[in-house]
């Protein structure tokens, strides 16, 4: 779409004031600017918008407004980005879409989120989502998705979208068998958005129809879909032998927090099963000493592996305990009179997120070891890896690297705040990091959930740590485990990228293989001796 505007009108618009304006007018005038600015490629319009959405946001806003500026904020970004072709380049360094994306963030998180209209919470949360896929994000791009679609069942630009990103996601996994239900599933969404139920949001879906039956289309030649549709039975899997590994079972489906790719279709049982791994490795034969053993990577991921799923579990079992546990009784401690949480199923919530969130920490090591970076160890976490030591610069090797899961692994570590690299493309960044500290070497003061809005709102603790109820930590502890899930998955195609360049590098090169075995469930009984 092309504007009608001339030159001078554009430059007239973005001299108007919004001083005398009301809070819906001045709304009405920057959305109006970015949107010439897009269609016009008038950087100097966007540019006006974002000083405009600035003064707006100091005024005393209702609630639905501020979700509105932040919203605004994004689009003006992308308007930003559409004019510098951001989105066409495969540079991992874009200010533009960590901006619109900390925006959109904003957006979705803000008090005033729930107040929109329900078109408007899906297209901020769809735009969220597609920026996602875009820097390679595809296991959140599609729980945001999921979320629009929860709002608006039949909300069309969702469907598409989602099938879109669900059809990258296929490209990244290894098994064939999971590779065909997620594209299958990409098909299906693609192919609703021509449903007579679908709901567009634009006046002329044609051009987004269009797209999404070409990418349809797509997937069906190299897919047998209907033979997929047949074998694919999501309702077959573990469930699990007693009432509580059933209920662990359920409630890890529900949250999306088992390392199966399926997983992200749904709360299926099929997908009730840890099965992610490395992908196969290739060695020289004298590359390192004890090479008759398998690769040391594959142990630590295996580590990784481990802690992540008993986190996992110390995470239900805090958030799922109803009774007082014996350990608790006779430990004496003091009433504070601000109704604090104490017990060993509060304690759980507590490890299964300094768990997560060391996790994060650990992928970057594995990224320093596999990569090669040269780094000194022991300084490394997973926001930092990516950069030149103690720069705000991106590593040479990483800044146009053709390889989509490991910029989304970038892109992941961008939502985790740091003193030295602030940038942080996550609304809740800071808060994340600051509830980390407090574990980790301060005091995080939990109150009961139902008392927080009686005791934490009103008291200022004294600057002494940092003040939380038991509901919203058990939100955080959820979202830390669903950041570490993605971490974990998406080091793993990352890896498998560059594993299959290698094959390509040297089609003729013989390579001999080395088996690896599954440990026996067995194996993992503690040995009393």
């Amino acid at each position: 779409m092309v504007t009608n505007l001339s030159f001078e009108d554009l430059s007239k618009n973005c001299e108007r004031s919004i001083t005398k304006m009301s809070d819906a007018e001045a709304l009405a005038h920057i959305g109006r600017l970015i949107d010439d600015a897009f269609d016009a490629s008038f950087e100097r319009g966007a540019k006006r918008a974002l000083y405009l959405l600035d003064e707006l946001s100091k005024r005393k806003l209702v609630d639905s407004d501020g979700a509105l500026v932040e919203y605004f904020r994004a689009n003006a970004w992308a308007a930003r980005s559409h004019i510098a072709k951001v989105r066409l380049s495969w540079s991992w360094a874009a200010p533009e879409l960590e901006a619109e994306l900390l925006a959109l963030s904003r957006a979705s998180n803000h008090a005033g989120f729930a107040s929109l209209d329900k078109v408007r919470q899906c297209q901020i949360l769809t735009n969220h989502a597609n920026l996602l896929s875009l820097v390679g994000r595809p296991i959140d791009a599609v729980a945001a998705w999921d979320s629009a679609l929860k709002i608006i069942p039949n909300f069309a630009m969702a469907r598409g979208n989602r099938g879109c990103g669900l059809k990258g996601y296929a490209g990244m996994v290894v098994d064939n068998r999971e590779r065909a239900i997620l594209a299958l599933h990409a098909f299906d969404a693609l192919r609703s958005t021509m449903a007579e139920d679908a709901f567009h949001d634009s006046v002329d879906p044609r051009a987004a129809l269009a797209y999404f039956a070409n990418e349809a289309t797509e997937l069906a030649s190299t897919v047998n879909i209907d033979a997929v549709r047949e074998m694919q039975d999501l309702d077959r899997g573990n469930e699990g032998r007693s009432r509580t590994e059933r209920a662990y079972r359920n409630w890890c489906l529900e949250h999306r927090l088992f390392l199966c790719p399926l997983n992200d279709l749904g709360p299926h049982l099929a997908a009730a099963i840890d099965n992610l791994m490395l992908p196969p490795l290739i060695e020289g034969l004298n590359e390192r000493p004890n090479g008759h053993l398998p690769p040391p990577i594959v142990g630590f991921f295996s580590q990784m592996k481990q802690e992540y799923t008993s986190a996992r579990f110390t995470l239900f079992e805090g958030v799922s305990s109803t009774r007082i546990h014996f350990s608790d009784r006779g430990v004496a401690l003091t009433d504070t009179l601000d109704y604090p949480l104490y017990s060993l199923a509060s304690e759980r919530i507590r490890m299964a997120f300094r768990i997560a969130y060391s996790l994060l920490d650990k992928v970057a090591f594995l990224v320093y070891r596999y990569w090669a970076l040269g780094k000194v160890p022991d300084r490394i976490n997973f926001k930092n890896v990516w950069m030149v030591e103690d720069k705000a610069r991106l590593l040479p090797q990483f800044e146009e690297r053709d390889n989509l899961p490991l910029r989304g692994l970038f892109w992941l570590s961008k939502e985790l705040f740091d003193d030295q690299l602030k940038q942080t493309t996550a609304a809740d960044a800071r808060e994340l990091h600051g509830i980390r500290n407090a574990l980790e070497h301060t005091y995080l003061r939990v109150s009961e959930g139902w008392a927080k809005p009686f005791t934490i709102n009103g008291a200022n603790n004294d600057g002494f740590g940092i003040a939380i109820g038991s509901d919203e930590l058990e939100a955080k502890a959820i979202r830390v485990m669903q950041m570490a899930r993605s971490a974990l998955f998406y080091v793993s195609f990352a890896i498998g990228v560059e594993e299959r360049k290698k094959q390509l590098a040297n089609p003729n090169q013989l390579i001999g293989s080395m088996p690896l075995y599954s440990l026996d469930d067995r194996r993992k009984r503690r040995d009393p001796c």
